[in-house]
């Protein structure tokens, strides 16, 4: 259930329907996403991760990955 207030959602979950550490990740999550919504970061932040990521891949991913049998 989710109620409306004035400046809040108040979400209600019975707990025994979900992992409690599920729970604690999931919120924690939306909390990062505000964060991240707050900053103000325009689409190049994506690029500029995914050169981050793909530059990491380039320099490690054959060492990281050489263990797994194909």
């Amino acid at each position: 259930m989710i109620e409306n207030n004035k400046n809040e959602l108040v979400l209600k979950l019975n707990k025994r329907s979900f992992n409690y550490n599920y729970l604690i990740a999931l919120v924690k999550r939306i909390q990062l996403e505000e964060i991240a919504q707050k900053s103000c970061f325009n689409s190049s932040i994506h690029e500029m991760a995914d050169q981050i990521n793909q530059a990491w891949w380039d320099k490690n991913g054959t060492d990281f990955l050489k263990d797994v049998r194909k």
